[in-house]
C-alpha cells in the first residue's frame, strides 16, 4: 500500500514539473535594485553672523609734541578687554569673507612725576575699530587677515584735572578660528594697531598760544571664544 502511495505521489510531482517551468517562464526576471547615492548639501562652516568675547595684552606706545615745549613719549602697557561681532561669507573655494567691528576696554595706563610732589597719569582705556576680513577655511580652521578703521582716546589726569582726546588711525592684523562645535569657536588673534601724528586737545591748547600734537601705536595678542549664530 506505502509503495503504491509513493508511485502516486512521484507521478503527481512529474505531471507539475511542466505547469510550473511554464509559469517561471512567463514571469518577468526580477530586476536588481540601482543603488543611488544621496547628497545632502551642507551648510558651509563658517557662513553667517557671530559674535564674541576676547581678551589678552597690549603694548601700548605714545609720543606727545607741545609746539614751543618738547617731544615726550611714554609706553603704557596692560591687559585688555574686546567684544567683537561679525558676518562670514564662505565661498566655494574655501575662502571666506566678511566684515567685523570690536569695542575694546584696556587698562593701560602709566604714572608720570609733575614735578610738584604728585604724579600724573597717562593712558588710554578704550578703542573700537571696524574692519574687512579675509581668509581661507582647512576644515574646521580659518586662517585669515584683517584691516580697517580704528578709533581711541588719549588721556592725561593729574589730581582733579583730566584731559583727554579721541585718536583715529588704522588697524592691521592676523589670526586663527577654530570651530569647536557648529556653532562655537576659538580664536586667537594678533593686530598692530597705529594712530598717526594729529592735533589734541586744540581749545586748551590754542588758549596757551600753541598746539598740541600726538601718535600712538600698539601691539595687541587676544584670545577668545565666540558664538556662531
Amino acid at each position: 500500500m506505502r509503495k503504491l502511495s509513493a508511485s502516486l505521489l512521484a507521478l503527481y510531482g512529474a505531471s507539475c514539473l511542466p505547469a510550473v517551468a511554464a509559469d517561471l517562464a512567463l514571469r518577468p526576471p526580477i530586476q536588481p535594485v540601482a543603488y543611488q547615492e544621496v547628497y545632502i548639501e551642507e551648510e558651509p562652516q563658517w557662513d553667517g553672523p557671530y559674535a564674541g568675547l576676547s581678551g589678552g595684552y597690549s603694548w601700548t606706545g605714545g609720543r606727545g609734541t607741545i609746539s614751543g615745549g618738547g617731544t615726550q613719549g611714554l609706553n603704557y602697557n596692560g591687559a585688555i578687554a574686546s567684544l567683537f561681532a561679525g558676518y562670514n561669507k564662505q565661498l566655494g573655494s574655501n575662502v571666506v569673507v566678511g566684515v567685523e567691528g570690536d569695542a575694546d576696554y584696556s587698562w593701560g595706563k602709566r604714572e608720570i612725576p609733575t614735578g610738584l610732589g604728585f604724579n600724573g597719569e597717562i593712558g588710554s582705556n578704550w578703542s573700537g575699530t571696524l574692519r574687512g576680513r579675509v581668509g581661507y577655511a582647512f576644515g574646521d580652521a580659518l586662517v585669515y587677515v584683517t584691516g580697517g578703521a580704528a578709533v581711541a582716546n588719549a588721556y592725561i589726569r593729574a589730581m582733579d584735572i583730566s584731559i583727554s582726546d579721541t585718536v583715529y588711525g588704522y588697524t592691521v592684523g592676523a589670526g586663527l578660528d577654530y570651530a569647536f562645535t557648529d556653532n562655537v569657536f576659538g580664536r586667537l588673534e594678533y593686530r598692530y594697531t597705529g594712530y598717526p601724528d594729529q592735533e589734541v586737545v586744540k581749545d586748551l591748547a590754542s588758549l596757551a598760544g600753541g598746539t598740541a600734537k600726538f601718535k600712538m601705536h600698539s601691539h595687541a595678542v587676544t584670545a577668545g571664544v565666540g558664538v556662531k549664530f
